[in-house]
């Protein structure tokens, strides 16, 4: 991938790990959730919400281009899992774009002075659940890949966002319902969040450890059949996500 591409991306990651701990720490303290330019029930007007959503779009495609990198180093030996990450993140970022289309619709009756209705709301609140549920799938189907270049308590970690946002939908489904259009705060959401935090900051450390992964061009001949960096010991350098 081009460098400047990784290290944008690299960037990103940070940033959302500092923006999901940020929103931790809010619903720690008992506020409501925020997601880009939504907070709790309101959204933000003015230029900060404007600019948030232009962020929110940046940064999506940033991450996902590191995401999809990772990958494609996996296809070499797990093409399934590949595949699904693949599916997993063009749909996340699907999922995002449709958030930020309902935010921006929400932007515009807010400079018309016009009331919110409840059914952009609920399509709101519909679509943030779908993302975090595409997320969620994305880190699951990159475990192989973190399993093997990554530690192993980092691999497990990326197993417990599904499970915590199918949690969050069944206390929508049987325990009580979320107003519109953000979900409330629960001990399953803190804990989600608290994950996606750690993760997309592991992936931050683990892209810059291993930035010639990333950056070099590589091909299906170099990942099946690694070559030795004589400067590391006879370690490969096309392979060593795959190397056990």
């Amino acid at each position: 991938m081009p460098k400047s591409l990784f290290y944008v991306g690299t960037v990103f990651c940070v940033f959302l790990a500092v923006s999901a701990a940020a929103t931790l720490t809010q619903q720690i303290q008992g506020g409501p959730m925020s997601f880009v330019a939504m907070h709790g029930g309101a959204i933000s007007g003015g230029s900060a919400g404007r600019w948030a959503i232009v962020v929110a779009m940046v940064a999506a495609l940033a991450v996902a281009a590191i995401l999809i990198r990772m990958a494609a180093l996996l296809a070499a030996r797990n093409l399934f899992g590949a595949f699904l990450a693949v599916l997993s993140v063009g749909a996340a970022v699907v999922s995002l774009a449709w958030v930020v289309v309902l935010q921006v619709r929400m932007l515009a009756l807010v400079r018309r002075r016009l009331a919110i209705g409840g059914d952009i709301s609920e399509m709101h609140f519909a679509a943030v659940l779908m993302l975090g549920y595409f997320v969620a799938l994305s880190f699951l189907a990159l475990r192989p890949y973190f399993r093997v270049q990554a530690s192993r308590f980092l691999s497990a970690l990326v197993i417990f966002p599904l499970p915590l946002l199918l949690l969050m939908v069944m206390q929508e489904l049987f325990v009580t319902a979320s107003p519109a259009p953000l979900p409330a705060t629960t001990p399953a959401s803190i804990v989600f969040f608290a994950l996606v935090a750690m993760l997309f900051f592991s992936i931050a450390v683990h892209c810059v450890r291993h930035r010639h992964m990333f950056i070099e061009t590589t091909n299906l001949r170099e990942l099946l059949e690694p070559r030795v960096d004589p400067a590391r010991s006879g370690r490969p350098i096309g392979g060593v996500a795959f190397d056990s």
